[in-house]
């Protein structure tokens, strides 16, 4: 397989720019990874093992299509994986459990892909020979599967896996979303955000 030189996009005005090409704001993807992370924490005891993991994907699937289908957006099941799919911008965009996002080491899927999720991202036969295809161009039909991205922390990317034999192999694409202890602070805009403390002046007036 060729390598890859993985486009990483972190900071706050790239993210955003990004997303706009998707038709999508970092607030709608960050929604679904809130989502998720609620559910999965509302996990008891009682439940099953794999509670967290199923009440997390469950939801961040409805979440994802909440926040994105309508006039643009439909509901998608191709090859048994359920997603969404925007055919006028060539993406279809699903949901992951992975163990940690925005980090250095890439995000790995917390259950094996199956043989859909593989034949919707494997490599084409272009990038099998070391061409580039150019940009938003998959396999099954010719768009590009993306996934929402949502680790145990509560990170959350929008990413671009290459899948086979049920693992991630290599990425053309990860934005990074939000990390709760992120380094490269694509969050906060101290001139902007309204302040937590601050001292108000009370004089009093003689009569």
């Amino acid at each position: 397989m060729p390598s890859f030189n993985t486009v990483v996009v972190s900071t706050l005005a790239d993210v955003e720019a990004r997303l706009a090409d998707f038709g999508l704001t970092r607030e709608q993807i960050s929604a679904i990874g809130r989502t998720a992370r609620a559910y999965a924490e509302d996990a008891s005891p009682s439940m099953p093992l794999n509670a967290a993991g199923m009440l997390s994907y469950i939801h961040g699937v409805s979440e994802l299509r909440q926040q994105t289908v309508g006039a643009e957006y439909v509901t998608d099941r191709a090859c048994g994986v359920e997603s969404v799919v925007r055919k006028d911008r060539s993406v279809r965009i699903a949901f992951q459990n992975v163990d940690k996002c925005c980090a250095h080491m890439p995000p790995m899927p917390r259950s094996e892909k199956g043989s859909g999720a593989e034949a919707l991202s494997s490599l084409t036969l272009f990038e099998h020979a070391g061409i580039e295809p150019g940009p938003l161009t998959g396999v099954h039909d010719g768009i590009r599967t993306y996934y929402a991205m949502v680790g145990l922390d509560g990170s959350v990317e929008l990413s671009c896996p290459i899948i086979e034999k049920g693992k991630y192999v290599a990425w053309h694409e990860r934005i990074y979303i939000y990390s709760p202890d992120s380094e490269w602070e694509a969050f906060i805009d101290d001139e902007n955000n309204p302040t937590e403390e601050f001292d108000i002046v009370v004089s009093f007036k003689e009569i």
